[in-house]
């Protein structure tokens, strides 16, 4: 479920920025999260599922940039350059009525599995671990027996593995947000994986950027401070820009 969220302004982004800049692309989501919604933590966001942490930085998304996003991406067969033009609306899905607080369990082929929907936290601890990665990531949200014996769940048959991951995918289907493609120069198609959190961590570099740029114009122009500059709303600015003959 959304909940309410205000758009930082250019300063406290601008913060968030610089502190983002050394941190693993996984805290960064969180960083933002708290910062647009401090009515949870850092630690707190990074223990919702992701599905619901993605959802949250769509609408995030929407506060500072609008709803529109234009992205590339390039043809895996030809390589040839694709324009996509996307909606934030269009790439959410409608929550599951299964909230990730709620104790999931599966009965399959004799095994009682127990399992819960990943969150920021398990994939920061894995991460490390890219070879095993998917092994550590089962045994921190899964909990398995066979009759009255716990099993470890690395152990459990393929099978039961991946139909647990299908109910995962389930429960929280804003997890993962599958385009499909088609390439208009040689017609191979493709899906690929729309990742919210890089996506708009680049938008904030590309702005976080451009702003920095206009505090040396206009520093260099008149003499202002960085905090003159950015105290300034966009479009003001763009005016000052133009008339000091600063390039855009």
């Amino acid at each position: 479920m959304s909940v309410p969220m205000s758009a930082p302004d250019a300063t406290t982004l601008l913060a968030a920025w610089e502190q983002g800049v050394s941190q693993h692309p996984l805290q960064r989501a969180v960083t933002l999260l708290a910062l647009a919604c401090p009515h949870k933590s850092v630690i707190e966001w990074a223990g919702v599922s992701i599905g619901e942490r993605d959802r949250q930085l769509f609408q995030l998304r929407e506060e500072l940039f609008g709803s529109k996003l234009e992205a590339v991406a390039g043809c895996p067969k030809c390589g040839i350059p694709l324009e996509l033009s996307l909606s934030t609306r269009n790439l959410q899905t409608p929550p599951a009525e299964t909230l990730s607080s709620e104790p999931l369990c599966l009965n399959s082929g004799g095994y009682e599995v127990n399992y819960r929907l990943p969150t920021t936290a398990d994939l920061l601890e894995v991460a490390e671990h890219e070879s095993q990665a998917r092994e550590l990531l089962l045994e921190r949200c899964v909990n398995a027996r066979q009759g009255a014996i716990e099993v470890p769940a690395a152990t459990l048959p393929g099978p039961l593995v991946e139909l647990v991951g299908e109910k995962m995918a389930q429960a929280d289907p804003q997890a993962e947000i599958q385009i499909v493609m088609t390439c208009p120069a040689c017609s191979h198609q493709w899906t690929a994986v729309f990742e919210i959190c890089s996506f708009l961590w680049g938008e904030i570099e590309d702005w976080a950027e451009r702003l920095l740029h206009d505090v040396h114009s206009l520093a260099k122009a008149y003499g202002w401070s960085e905090r003159d500059v950015i105290s300034m709303s966009a479009r003001r600015r763009r005016l000052y820009l133009e008339m000091a003959g600063a390039r855009i």
